[in-house]
């Protein structure tokens, strides 16, 4: 965490906003996760990250994670929540994993499902969209290629 931290605070950096990409971060109660099962010491998952690295950094404006997932339902594989940083500005956190749709975690891996992020030239805007490519493929399911729930297809204000 130390040596991220001293990358972003650089003053090379000071102007750029940063996207941090992690793993285990946020739950889909939207919740910073705070422990796993696994026999880990001094492990940073979310609530760790963002108190060590996220919270007191200026312009980390994005963080994108993954790990969390149940077989076959779709609400349990998302999180998103704002929070205010250090300086009092706004970080978007989302998670997405779809790896265990579609069958489970023995099934067809996760049904391609895919974020596709689309950074408006407006520098502030960030489309999000969900599509799976497999289910593009076919005709008669195509129409089932882009999901369209609320919490599928969204809107990101950057600060």
């Amino acid at each position: 965490m130390g040596w991220a931290r001293s990358i972003i605070n650089r003053p090379a950096y000071s102007n750029h906003q940063v996207v941090l990409l992690t793993h285990s971060y946020l739950n889909y109660k939207n919740e910073h996760i705070e422990k796993e099962k696994y026999d880990l010491d001094d492990a940073n998952y979310g609530k760790s990250v963002w108190k060590k690295l996220v919270q007191p950094s200026k312009n980390i404006a994005l963080v994108f994670s993954g790990h969390i997932g149940a077989a076959n339902d779709i609400k349990k594989h998302i999180g998103f929540r704002i929070d205010k940083n250090s300086a009092d500005k706004k970080v978007n956190q989302m998670t997405f994993n779809a790896q265990a749709l579609g069958g489970g975690h023995q099934g067809s891996g996760g049904d391609a499902w895919l974020r596709v992020l689309e950074f408006l030239p407006d520098g502030k805007t960030v489309k999000v969209k969900t599509f799976s490519p497999l289910f593009a493929l076919s005709t008669s399911i195509q129409d089932m290629a882009w999901r369209k729930e609320s919490f599928d297809e969204f809107d990101i204000q950057l600060e």
